[in-house]
């Protein structure tokens, strides 16, 4: 297990150099936060979905639809008459995660992988996670590979305490392993170091522990040739 340093707790807590471009997608969420609009719809999933690298044009399909298609004819119609905001609306006034919104938070999760599937026909755990942490910044980790590795420094096994979240029935159980892993690291930094760390924060730290684990092999890599 890592120890964790103040350092880098706060070179993760220091605007780098995609935060002008996350503070986009933020203000575009939070000013068009429900799904009534189709151009609304459409900009925010292709943009969180193009930007993070999970794009929801990568399906499983036997239909020959170009993705502009797709997008316009499949995917705002989807969101626009699923009950996302539903889900969104009960937590938009909660400004943090406590035991008591754990669930709620996951279930939403859960839905909105289930509506997606639907018409991709594959788990996009990952788009959206990311694309409700752009919603609700404060409720929702974003996960990705690279998270899930460098959370393993950190920690190994999700906490007794919350292990019954990992076996609720609407949820998607490996979002839900990297969530509670999550959830309890963010409260143990707060502690320890007596701070503020937000889930923005805990991603840089968790991606800036990934790329120099990855800058670390290919010097390795390098000098053995």
């Amino acid at each position: 297990m890592k120890e964790l340093k103040l350092k880098e707790i706060e070179i993760a807590m220091q605007n780098n150099a995609w935060h002008f471009g996350n503070e986009v997608l933020y203000k575009m969420c939070r000013e068009n936060f429900e799904h009534k609009n189709n151009q609304h719809i459409l900009a925010k999933v292709l943009f969180i979905g193009r930007i993070y690298a999970a794009a929801i044009e990568r399906r499983k399909t036997k239909s020959n639809d170009i993705n502009d298609n797709f997008y316009i004819d499949t995917v705002a119609p989807t969101f626009q008459n699923s009950d996302i905001d539903k889900y969104l609306n009960k937590l938009k006034n909660i400004q943090s995660l406590e035991s008591k919104n754990l669930e709620l938070v996951l279930e939403t999760h859960y839905y909105l992988t289930k509506v997606i599937h639907k018409i991709t026909d594959q788990n996009k755990r990952s788009l959206v996670s990311k694309y409700l942490h752009f919603h609700l910044p404060e409720l929702f980790f974003i996960y990705d590979t690279r998270a899930v590795e460098a959370l393993r420094n950190y920690k190994t096994k999700v906490p007794a305490t919350l292990k019954y979240l990992t076996e609720l029935e609407n949820i998607d159980i490996e979002y839900a392993k990297f969530f509670c892993k999550c959830y309890e690291l963010k409260k143990e930094i707060q502690q320890n170091f007596n701070i503020t760390f937000s889930n923005r924060h805990l991603d840089n730290l968790l991606i800036e522990n990934a790329n120099f684990k990855n800058s670390e092999k290919r010097k390795i890599i390098l000098t053995s040739h």
